[in-house]
């Protein structure tokens, strides 16, 4: 597929964005010097008004000459990500303040969530993000080429191929915003999700279909089909956190199976790589600890809690001498403190972490645009990263007594 892009915009864009008429809508950024709670003030701000595409996040936000004035334009690979962390952040940011302003950005958020699985047109399958447009864009081929129009919401496109980290970020970011801030309805529609969402996964035999029906590159939790252990727990998660939510007996049918059939409690054991530490991903650890703070949470089997306490021992032999170069490392430690009451975040060390957390600052890319030859013209331009992973920070931890408010 030949995506057209018209060429005289890059022209324009660019010599308006020179004379600083036709910039990003937020450019204020705090500084490092500046408080804690500023800082979190502004990165709200910012993430609001520049990733903002129908209460999902996008992920990067690309701004002129090398992006179009319209929502959506950005990296979506990642969208379903920043956006569960948003609606965790804001989840517990209401639980805090019991402020109508910010439960609205939360409903919001979820109603984007809702939207990410509506704009696939098959109830069940969520897409990795969407965007409105009258024709493809050139950023799709940036990441995944699984894009497609809309058959249920016409005039927007979708990226397909959704993948096991995508199913963590939408368990536990729902389940967070159903316990924390959903009133009566909106807690049926986070059944209704779940059961969709989680109940086509089951039905599908614990594999993430794509919408050709074939299963998504990262998508196998089948216990037919070999598959790291990571995606044994998260498959144990997903069920027990539906089971929970909805009620819904297929959901403890489906949880029964996965241990008494398949011994995916024992197989979740080794989750977690320690030797050699080249199989150690820091990422695998971000859905491993948010699967356990889901599973444990709802799991009453003094067995079944003592073995996934083992898993979370195995992290913590590794998480004990984290460092803090990744924004979302900090999250597992207070997860982990949450889930054992430990106190390990009263470290010194730790609470500067705490005191030190930070967002994503503006930066400068060099981006391949199609032009209406063919051809194609590298254009450098700004672009952002969302800081939805240090708002989670801040609130969640704010939320459990972490942080200080004065910070």
């Amino acid at each position: 597929m030949t995506i057209k892009t018209p060429g005289s915009w890059i022209t324009l864009f660019a010599a308006l964005l020179s004379n600083f008429c036709f910039a990003q809508k937020n450019n204020q950024f705090p500084t490092a010097e500046d408080p804690l709670h500023l800082r979190v003030k502004m990165y709200e701000a910012l993430t609001l008004d520049n990733h903002w595409n129908e209460g999902t996040i996008l992920f990067q936000a690309y701004y002129p000459p090398a992006a179009k004035p319209m929502p959506g334009f950005g990296s979506h690979a990642d969208l379903i990500d920043a956006t569960g962390e948003m609606l965790v952040a804001y989840s517990c940011k209401y639980a805090i303040t019991k402020n109508e302003s910010d439960k609205n950005i939360a409903d919001q958020v979820f109603e984007g969530i809702l939207t990410a699985e509506k704009v696939t047109g098959v109830p069940g399958l969520v897409s990795r993000g969407f965007y409105k447009t009258t024709e493809p864009q050139w950023f799709e081929r940036m990441w995944y080429d699984e894009w497609h129009p809309s058959s249920s919401m016409p005039g927007y496109r979708w990226l397909g191929d959704l993948s096991i980290d995508k199913l963590v970020s939408v368990f536990h970011a729902v389940g967070m915003y159903y316990e924390l801030c959903a009133n009566p309805e909106q807690k049926s529609k986070v059944e209704g999700l779940l059961s969709r969402f989680i109940g086509k996964i089951v039905a599908d035999n614990f594999r993430i279909m794509d919408l050709d029906g074939k299963l998504t590159l990262w998508g196998n939790m089948c216990p037919d089909l070999p598959h790291n252990k990571l995606n044994s727990l998260v498959a144990l998660a997903a069920v027990k956190t539906a089971h929970q939510l909805t009620g819904e007996a297929k959901f403890a049918s489906a949880y029964k199976l996965l241990i008494d059939t398949y011994h995916y409690d024992d197989r979740q054991l080794l989750t977690n790589h320690l030797y050699p530490e080249s199989l150690r991903h820091i990422w695998d650890d971000y859905h491993a600890v948010r699967s356990l703070y889901m599973v444990m949470k709802y799991e009453t089997d003094p067995d079944l809690l003592n073995k996934y306490r083992m898993t979370l021992n195995r992290q913590w032999h590794v998480w004990k001498d984290i460092t803090f170069e990744e924004e979302s490392t900090i999250f597992y430690l207070m997860l982990y403190d949450v889930i054992t009451k430990e106190g390990v975040m009263q470290a010194p060390a730790r609470i500067e972490a705490l005191k030190n957390m930070n967002g994503h600052a503006r930066r400068k890319r060099s981006f391949e645009v199609p032009m209406e030859s063919g051809s194609l013209q590298k254009i450098e331009s700004d672009y952002d990263h969302a800081s939805t992973a240090f708002l989670r920070n801040y609130w969640f931890g704010r939320y459990y007594g972490f942080i200080d408010p004065t910070w």
